[in-house]
C-alpha cells in the first residue's frame, strides 16, 4: 500500500510540474488550480503518515499475538503432560479402589458392647427334712458369696436402606435367662455364645418384621420382672408403631419335643401372642398403656424346660421317669401401665403390671407388680433410685422367662426390690440392688430369700 501511495504522490508531483511548465509555456494556468493541487498533495502526505502509524501498530500487535500464541502452545504442551500423568495416576487409583471395593461394608457396621462386674451375696432359708421324731422345719442355709462378670460385644449392620440386623455375643454359656459368668473355676476360660442374631426389615412406615434370635419385642412397664432382661426369644415378630398406637404380633419357637412313639407326631412347644397399646402425653410426661396375650402351645403335659427345671411351675412325673412335665397350660393375659412425670427437674416413673393365667383348672393364677423410679443414671453425675413390690403365684406366668434374680428365679414368690445407681461419668454406672423376697408363698413352707448385688457397668 505504501508503494501505491508513493507512486500516486510522485505522479501528482509530476503532473503539478508539468502543469506548472505548461502554465509557464502557455501562460494560462490559474492560481486556484495551483492551490487545489497543493491541497491534494497535503492530504496525500497526511494519509501516508496515518498509514505508516497504523502499520507500526499492526507490527506491534502481531508481535504480541505471536508471543501469546507461543505461550498458549507451551501451556498446551504442559496440559498434555499433566493429562498423561493424571491418566496414569487414575489408573493406579482405580486399581487400588478395585482392591478395596469390597471393604466398604465396614462403613455399614457399628460396634457396641458392655462389661459388668458384679459382687453378689445371697442369704436364704432352707427346709430341713422331717425325721421320725422331728417334723420338717425351716433353718438358715449357708450364705453364698460370689463374683460374676457379664461381657457382651455386638454389631449392628445395615444391609439396605430398609433392612438392618444385629449380631450380639455374650458370656454365660447357654442359660437363656442369664449371661452372667461366675468367677473362680480355677481360672478356666469362659465360654461366649450367640446372644442375638436377627434381621429387622422395615416393610412400611412404622412397620418392622424381626426374624431370628432377637431382643424381646414386647413393651415391659417400668422395672417389672415378668420377663428377664437377658431372655432373647427365637422366632419372628411384626411391630407396628403409628402415632399414639403400637402393637406387636409374635411367634416364638420354644422347644423341640421328641416323641418316642414312631407312629406319633412331635409336638414342639411354641409361643404365639399379641400386644396392643397406646402412648400419649400427660402431666408433662408420657403415659403408656398396653395389653398382652400369649399362649404356650404344647406346654401342658410336656417338658419345654431348660435343664428340666420348671422354675416354680407345677409339674408331675410319669412312672420312674425323672422328666418334669407341666401340669397346666399357660394362656396369659397381661396388662401394664407406665406414667412418666418430672418433679423438681427429675424424671419420675410409676408403673403397674398385672397378669392372670386363663388356662383351665389353674389354682394359683395371678401376678402383679407396682413400683416407682426417681432420676436416671446416664449422664455424668446423675443418679437414680427405685422401690417396687412384686408377687407371682405358682402358675400365674410361664416361668421359663421370668426374672432369674427375683425370688431365686421362681414363681410362687413375692417381695420387695430396692434399687439405686450413680453415674460419675458418662458410660460408667455403679448400681446396687437388694431383693427382700419370700419363697413358697402359695405351696410349702415359706422361706426368706435376700439377695444383694453391687455392679460396676461399663459401656462402649
Amino acid at each position: 500500500m505504501k508503494s501505491t501511495v508513493l507512486a500516486t504522490a510522485v505522479a501528482a508531483a509530476l503532473a503539478l510540474s508539468a502543469a506548472d511548465a505548461s502554465a509557464q509555456t502557455k501562460g494560462v494556468a490559474t492560481k486556484a488550480e495551483v492551490q487545489s493541487i497543493q491541497s491534494q498533495m497535503q492530504a496525500l502526505a497526511e494519509r501516508l503518515n496515518r498509514l505508516e502509524s497504523a502499520n507500526a501498530e499492526l507490527k506491534t500487535q502481531n508481535s504480541e499475538l505471536q508471543a501469546l500464541a507461543d505461550r498458549r502452545e507451551a501451556e498446551m504442551d504442559y496440559l498434555k503432560s499433566q493429562t498423561r500423568e493424571l491418566r496414569e495416576e487414575g489408573a493406579v487409583a482405580s486399581n487400588e479402589i478395585a482392591k478395596v471395593k469390597g471393604a466398604d461394608w465396614a462403613t455399614k457396621i457399628k460396634g457396641r458392647g458392655d462389661l459388668r462386674y458384679r459382687s453378689e451375696n445371697i442369704w436364704t432359708e432352707r427346709v430341713v427334712a422331717a425325721t421320725p421324731t422331728v417334723p420338717a422345719y425351716v433353718d438358715d442355709a449357708a450364705d453364698r458369696y460370689r463374683h460374676r462378670i457379664r461381657a457382651r460385644l455386638g454389631f449392628d449392620f445395615k444391609a439396605t436402606d430398609n433392612v438392618k440386623g444385629t449380631l450380639l455375643f455374650a458370656t454365660g454359656g447357654d442359660d437363656p435367662r442369664s449371661s452372667n459368668q461366675t468367677l473362680g473355676s480355677s481360672g478356666t476360660r469362659k465360654s461366649i455364645g450367640l446372644d442375638m442374631g436377627y434381621i429387622d426389615w422395615k416393610f412400611m412406615q412404622g412397620g418392622n418384621l424381626l426374624l431370628g434370635k432377637q431382643a424381646n419385642p414386647i413393651f415391659k412397664p417400668g422395672q417389672s420382672l415378668f420377663f428377664d432382661g437377658d431372655f432373647n426369644p427365637e422366632g419372628g415378630a411384626v411391630k407396628i408403631d403409628r402415632g399414639m398406637f403400637f402393637g406387636t404380633a409374635y411367634g416364638w419357637w420354644f422347644n423341640e419335643q421328641y416323641n418316642a412313639n414312631p407312629n406319633g407326631e412331635n409336638s414342639d412347644a411354641n409361643i404365639f401372642g399379641l400386644q396392643a397399646g397406646m402412648k400419649f402425653p400427660l402431666l408433662g410426661g408420657q403415659t403408656v398403656l398396653a395389653a398382652n396375650y400369649y399362649e404356650c402351645g404344647a406346654c401342658q403335659s410336656n417338658s419345654p424346660l431348660y435343664a428340666n427345671n420348671a422354675n416354680g411351675n407345677s409339674t408331675f412325673r410319669i412312672g420312674t421317669s425323672t422328666t418334669n412335665l407341666l401340669t397346666y397350660g399357660y394362656d396369659i393375659f397381661e396388662v401394664g401401665a407406665q406414667m412418666g412425670v418430672t418433679v423438681a427437674n427429675l424424671p419420675v416413673t410409676f408403673w403397674a403390671n398385672y397378669a392372670r393365667n386363663l388356662a383351665d383348672d389353674v389354682e394359683y393364677d395371678t401376678a402383679y407388680a407396682v413400683g416407682a423410679m426417681v432420676g436416671k443414671a446416664s449422664d455424668a453425675r446423675t443418679w437414680e433410685a427405685g422401690l417396687f413390690y412384686q408377687a407371682i403365684d405358682k402358675d400365674a406366668l410361664f416361668a421359663q422367662w421370668i426374672d432369674s434374680d427375683f425370688g431365686n428365679g421362681t414363681t410362687d414368690s413375692e417381695g420387695w426390690v430396692l434399687k439405686a445407681g450413680y453415674a460419675p461419668v458418662k458410660n460408667f454406672t455403679m448400681n446396687a440392688t437388694y431383693f427382700l423376697n419370700t419363697l413358697n408363698k402359695d405351696v410349702g413352707l415359706e422361706l426368706d430369700y435376700d439377695r444383694l448385688q453391687l455392679d460396676l457397668n461399663y459401656k462402649f
